[in-house]
C-alpha cells in the first residue's frame, strides 16, 4: 500500500525529477491509497515498476506525457473516492509531442474491470490506439455518466 498524490497538472522540477518521484512512490506498490497522477514523463523512462499496481482508491490522471505504453496491465479497480475535475475517475489528456512521433500509443489497462464511481475522459492523445473500442460503460458503475472518448 502506498500514498497517492493530489497535485493535478502542477509539477515540481523537471521531467527527470517527476520520474524519480513517481518511481520512489510507486515501486513495488499494489494499492494506491488516493490518486495516481502520472504527469510530464518522458519517452525514455522505464515505467515497468507500475505493473504491480492492482487498485487505485481515488482517480487516475495521465497527462502531458510522451511515453508509448502505460504498464498498468494488472490494474483491476479504480474506486473513484476522489474525482479529477469533480467527476472523472480516469482522465487521460495530451499524451503526445506534436513535434515528434513520441506519444502514448496504448493504455494497457487489460485487467481493468471496474470503475466504481466517476467517469472517463480520454481526449487529445493523437497517437493512442483502440481506446474507442473499449466498452467503457461496462466498466463504469455509474450508468448515468457518458464516457468522453
Amino acid at each position: 500500500v502506498c500514498a497517492g498524490t493530489l497535485n493535478g497538472l502542477s509539477v515540481t522540477g523537471d521531467a527527470q525529477h517527476q520520474y524519480q518521484t513517481l518511481h520512489k512512490m510507486y515501486n513495488n506498490c499494489e494499492i494506491v491509497m488516493g490518486n495516481l497522477e502520472i504527469v510530464l514523463i518522458d519517452h525514455t523512462q522505464d515505467l515497468s515498476f507500475l505493473q504491480t499496481i492492482r487498485e487505485v482508491t481515488g482517480y487516475i490522471l495521465i497527462a502531458m506525457n510522451v511515453f508509448a505504453a502505460l504498464p498498468l496491465q494488472n490494474l483491476r479497480v479504480i474506486r473513484g473516492t476522489q474525482f479529477y475535475e469533480d467527476r472523472f475517475a480516469l482522465f487521460v489528456l495530451l499524451n503526445y509531442n506534436p513535434n515528434s512521433t513520441h506519444g502514448l500509443r496504448q493504455l494497457g489497462l487489460n485487467r481493468l474491470t471496474e470503475i466504481l464511481a466517476g467517469g472517463v475522459y480520454i481526449e487529445k492523445n493523437a497517437r493512442l490506439c483502440h481506446v474507442d473500442t473499449v466498452e467503457w460503460r461496462d466498466i463504469m458503475r455509474d450508468t448515468r455518466l457518458e464516457p468522453l472518448v
